[in-house]
């Protein structure tokens, strides 16, 4: 799986400039190929919440596999980690003006 492209040009996004879109609210991705806006599809701002919140779920399963505080916690910000550094190449953007969800 790769980082997305710009549906006008192709040329790809830079990972640093998706994770970066993410974290500051989901703001839009200029290429800066043709200046095509890309907008954060509604949809992947369920599934990013989802990747976090995750282990919240799976808390008690994770205390039984894990002996003690520490390793339950180091499995936290392994996973924490992963998905942090695999959202941008999840994640899928619009363009601005494009009316499809």
């Amino acid at each position: 799986m790769k980082v997305q492209k710009c549906i006008n040009c192709g040329t790809q996004f830079r990972y640093k400039s998706v994770q970066k879109s993410i974290w500051a609210g989901y703001k839009p991705i200029i290429c800066f190929n043709c200046g095509a806006i890309h907008e954060f599809r509604f949809v992947y701002r369920l599934v990013v919440s989802l990747i976090i919140v995750l282990p919240m779920f799976f808390n008690q399963w994770i205390s039984d596999i894990a002996p003690n505080l520490l390793v339950h916690t180091a499995m936290y910000f392994g996973y924490l980690f992963a998905a942090i550094g695999a959202m941008p190449y999840l994640i899928r953007y619009r363009l601005k003006n494009d009316n499809l969800e």
